[in-house]
């Protein structure tokens, strides 16, 4: 192999095709990816802890399997067992749900002293219980070890993924050079990705303190990625030129601004002010507009669209995902038609003759507003005379994706990037260069109000906070987390999607309620007509997962039940939490947790600042976080530049020196995603 080099799993040859095709689902493609799916938390059983210092934790304690017993549950297998703890006396009941199989070693080690290995609870009735343990052993043949604990990928055993991780481990190279290998003394690339799945050492010392140097290695590289990556994109950058499109007529405008049902905020009338003073001066306009959820970035976005619309030129609007886009469209429709200009909507809906006949009237310049997803820059789509492209949520596309779309114009288009993800100065200078101007929005619009959040437990307190919004005349959104396969619902206590709705209808619509449901596993048709039908306000109570997370708007909509909320990220938490507080009303979030102190569930009580919220993420999210697969893209490489800025500074030089000697394609390989793009930073 060659150094550096990253293998498409195929060409590997250490997996078979069903684990393959399982793990493509995934976004699995290459040795590396699969190296890399790192385990999302470590268990440590080296040492036996007493009862007394076991409560709540996930360790091993040690006792007497006094009795034991099986039984059907609703269908289910449950195997109880008790368990006289060594140190106190005590008795530990440990069950088993859904897993038959553990009978015959229950049975086996029956009346011996054995090595319980999970999380150690008690109740006041029911005392001590571990449920579901991850592993249990004879105390003569208990080797204490740290466990790491994988996301489970459907159809593959966690034996079968574990031994597809080791063999790519086997593969992989040293990516960097020998010369800022040598300088930069790091534990090399193979050993550090084999430290993170198999964690062990002689010394007494803490998991953390025995990942640390793999983890540095990993944020290294990747970090190292990101620089040559942003570097080789804007040296190939051809729309950095100072000639645009100016405008003279600004009527339309200001037609715009005296349509709207709101006055705008102080933010939002610097930043459209900005942009007419440089379309006017011809000034070309590169702008990243950053701010919270429902802060009005889109005014300003349509009010750039129709400035260019009313001086001849077409402007396209790309959204990652298509109710996002849809919800452009309608709005973009309802102001567009009112000033004499016409607006398309892009989508796979499209087919055959309707779609080359819309792709011919865009060529020909007949639709002055074109919104879309990936389609509007697809090889069959032309424009007359495109000059302003409008990215929402740019960090969801990539760094090819975006230019795809801006050499379809003339050099000189003017570009304007939306962003509710904080981007810093010295961040917004790194991905985009110096010239790329960043407009920050903070205040909320006229009439806005913070939403309201707490964290509550009880059923029947949310049924009932719910109840009294619905009699109000408004509407409430319920969302549920998705449960992995193979997951132990009775272990976590989470309610699917299912459960939910059962739950909710029996409650509600004896009152005339009605009550829908939207998930990803869905027909895409039948989501957006039950989220059309929740918007037109015929559905009061929308169950869901997080699908409904970016785009959709409901004004009439001010509360948001988030269940199981210790199972999401801070900044997903808060994503979820700005589908509400987009109207006049008071609005509020309830983060349903029976974990009252998660310190993430704190935050979002503190505070509805974005920004706040952002870097309290970053602190909260340890490194193993940033270099796993839980998050990827531009957000993953952009947490690690801010969280370690002097890092970035050092690892330019070596960026540097790397392209000036052509020595830099070991760390490109490595990363680069299947289609292979060395500008693909996504």
């Amino acid at each position: 192999m060659q150094k550096g080099k990253n293998m498409k799993l195929e060409d590997a040859g250490v997996i078979n095709t069903r684990t393959l095709n399982a793990l493509k689902k995934k976004n699995i493609f290459t040795v590396n990816d699969l190296a890399c799916y790192f385990p999302r938390k470590y268990l440590d059983y080296r040492r036996i802890l007493p009862l007394s210092e076991a409560v709540e934790k996930d360790c091993a304690i040690c006792g007497y399997l006094e009795t034991y017993e099986k039984k059907e549950v609703n269908g289910k297998t449950v195997i109880g067992a008790d368990v006289i703890e060594e140190s106190s006396g005590e008795v530990v009941h440990v069950k088993w749900y859904g897993q038959s199989w553990q009978f015959n070693d229950v049975k086996k080690f029956s009346r011996q002293e054995v090595v319980i290995c999970g999380k150690v609870k008690y109740h006041v009735v029911y005392g001590y219980n571990v449920t579901n343990p991850t592993s249990y052993h004879l105390k003569s043949n208990f080797k204490g070890k740290i466990i790491p604990i994988y996301t489970k990928i459907k159809n593959i055993s966690d034996d079968m993924l574990k031994k597809s991780i080791d063999k790519c481990i086997e593969l992989i190279t040293e990516p960097l050079p020998d010369v800022v290998f040598n300088i930069t003394k790091l534990m090399d690339y193979k050993t550090a990705v084999w430290t993170l799945h198999h964690p062990y050492s002689d010394e007494e010392i803490s998991v953390q303190e025995i990942l640390e140097p793999a983890e540095h290695r990993l944020i290294f590289n990747q970090v190292l990625y990101f620089t040559l990556a942003l570097k080789l994109n804007n040296s190939k950058n051809v729309f950095d030129s100072k000639e645009t499109f100016r405008v003279a007529s600004v009527q339309k405008s200001q037609d715009f601004l005296h349509m709207l049902p709101y006055k705008l905020t102080y933010d939002q009338e610097n930043a459209c002010n900005q942009i007419l003073k440089q379309m006017k001066a011809g000034q070309k306009v590169n702008m990243l507009v950053q701010g919270d959820v429902g802060c009005g970035k889109t005014t300003i976005a349509f009010l750039a669209m129709i400035l260019m619309a009313e001086n001849g030129y077409q402007s396209v609007l790309m959204a990652p995902t298509t109710v996002l886009a849809k919800q452009h469209y309608e709005e973009l429709c309802s102001y567009g038609d009112r000033l004499g200009f016409k607006t398309v909507l892009l989508s796979s809906d499209l087919k055959g003759s309707e779609k080359k006949k819309v792709e011919n009237d865009i060529s020909e310049g007949n639709y002055q507003f074109i919104v879309g997803t990936h389609s509007v820059f697809s090889k069959s789509t032309s424009y007359k005379k495109l000059g302003l492209v409008i990215t929402d949520e740019e960090h969801r596309f990539g760094v090819k994706q975006r230019e795809a779309l801006q050499q379809k114009a003339q050099t000189g288009v003017h570009i304007i990037s939306m962003s509710a993800t904080p981007i810093p100065r010295t961040l917004a200078d790194i991905l985009y260069g110096e010239e790329k101007q960043l407009v920050t929005i903070k205040t909320l619009p006229n009439g806005r109000k913070p939403v309201q959040t707490a964290v509550n437990r009880s059923d029947e307190k949310i049924f009932d906070f719910v109840a009294k919004q619905l009699n109000q005349g408004r509407q409430a959104y319920i969302v549920c987390p998705a449960i992995e396969e193979n997951e132990a619902v009775e272990t976590v206590k989470m309610e699917s999607v299912e459960e939910t709705e059962i739950k909710y209808r029996e409650r509600f619509e004896p009152y005339g309620v009605k009550v829908g449901v939207v998930t990803g596993k869905q027909d895409k048709t039948e989501a957006e007509k039950t989220i059309t039908a929740f918007k037109e306000n015929k559905i009061q109570i929308l169950v869901s997962t997080t699908v409904i997370e970016v785009g959709v708007n409901v004004p009439n909509a001010t509360v948001i039940v988030i269940n199981n909320a210790e199972r999401f990220g801070l900044a997903q938490l808060h994503q979820l939490r700005g589908r509400v507080g987009r109207g006049n009303y008071s609005s509020y979030c309830i983060l349903k947790s029976d974990d009252r102190y998660n310190e993430r569930l704190v935050t979002m009580e503190r505070t509805t600042d974005g920004f706040e919220i952002a870097k309290e993420d970053l602190k909260q999210r340890g490194l193993g976080d940033l270099i796993g697969t839980a998050q990827s893209g531009n957000n993953r490489y952009m947490d690690l530049v801010i969280a370690m800025p002097n890092l970035y500074n050092c690892i330019k030089k070596y960026a540097v020196w790397m392209i000036n000697e052509n020595m830099y394609e070991g760390i490109i390989q490595l990363y680069k995603k299947e289609e292979g793009s060395v500008n693909e930073c996504e």
